[in-house]
């Protein structure tokens, strides 16, 4: 070092001291912009958690639909097959009174 480059002790502390409190300053709104990103991401975490809820709940009430709708075709399809299998015996004892008129 030369001796003209040669600053006193109080100087060099004073500035290490400003340059300390600059840091402490950024670290500081560092935390709160950490802070900030933190809440955002749990808000928005906790927002898709209940579209995921919202979309099960759905996904269920369709299943639920489609499966009660197959069911009553079915139902429906299976009156209707007892239906005719009634009016079959019954044209079927008709037909025998037919043929037979003195059973």
């Amino acid at each position: 070092m030369n001796p003209q480059d040669k600053r006193d002790l109080p100087e060099v502390v004073a500035e290490i001291l400003i340059e300390q409190h600059a840091m402490r300053q950024d670290i500081g709104e560092m935390r709160q912009d950490i802070n900030g990103l933190r809440r955002e991401i749990k808000e928005e975490i906790g927002g898709l958690r209940q579209e995921m809820r919202t979309s099960q709940e759905n996904l269920v009430l369709l299943f639920n639909n489609m499966t009660n709708a197959i069911l009553d075709a079915m139902n429906r399809g299976n009156d209707r097959y007892d239906r005719t299998g009634q009016e079959l015996d019954q044209l079927k004892v008709r037909a025998t009174k037919l043929k037979n008129p003195a059973a």
